[in-house]
């Protein structure tokens, strides 16, 4: 017998500044396309069956470029300057729209990694046994990065951090696996700089 069926649930902390960048960059072109699009995409593919994304709710423009996406908004009324202050927003809006079990799965990646690999979240899920609880992480020649996964009882400890705690605290508190990933690890987009050359303004 296969592993007992689980739900899954990716989080995408969108509700930065992008100050580093000097403008929305997640509607920025990314080897043609904005880079929330292949994100979202690269969750799509992956197999996630649920995917919400967690905004400002004065980005109008980030909201409005996603309404037609078929995914949650979590909207925020203030940039949450770090990202386990998304990922709490995140937790409590699959908690209410959803009520996962424990054995339920939820992944994370920043929103600002246009090259993540649909096969890599693939991986990370089939790797995972709800029945464990486990925490996954892909890991790129033996480094830890990203996607990575949590069983839904890890909510509770994401709740209970105190206020300089990170997602990665979560990686010291309980045991974790990781799962090799072929594929080329992926890069964050910060700066105008790690952009394809000719591409840095916003579409239109």
């Amino acid at each position: 017998m296969g592993r007992p069926r689980f739900r899954s649930f990716a989080i995408v902390p969108a509700a930065g500044r992008s100050r580093r960048m000097g403008s929305d960059k997640l509607l920025l072109p990314y080897e043609g396309r904005p880079i929330i699009d292949r994100v979202i995409d690269a969750w799509r593919e992956g197999g996630v069956d649920q995917i919400v994304v967690v905004v400002r709710a004065d980005h109008m423009a980030l909201r409005a470029h996603l309404q037609d996406s078929a995914i949650e908004l979590a909207a925020v009324s203030s940039p949450l300057p770090e990202m386990v202050d998304s990922v709490r927003a995140g937790l409590r809006r699959l908690e209410e729209k959803f009520a996962p079990k424990a054995g339920d799965a939820w992944m994370l990646a920043p929103a600002d990694l246009p090259t993540l690999d649909p096969a890599a979240i693939r991986e990370v899920l089939a790797a995972y046994d709800p029945e464990a609880g486990e925490t996954l992480a892909a890991t790129y020649e033996d480094r830890r990065s990203h996607p990575v996964l949590f069983a839904w009882s890890k909510a509770q400890q994401v709740a209970a951090l105190p206020p300089s705690g990170t997602i990665r605290d979560l990686f010291t508190e309980n045991s974790w696996r990781g799962v090799s990933i072929a594929q080329a690890r992926p890069r964050d987009v910060d700066v105008p700089s790690d952009l394809p050359l000719g591409e840095g303004k916003s579409e239109k």
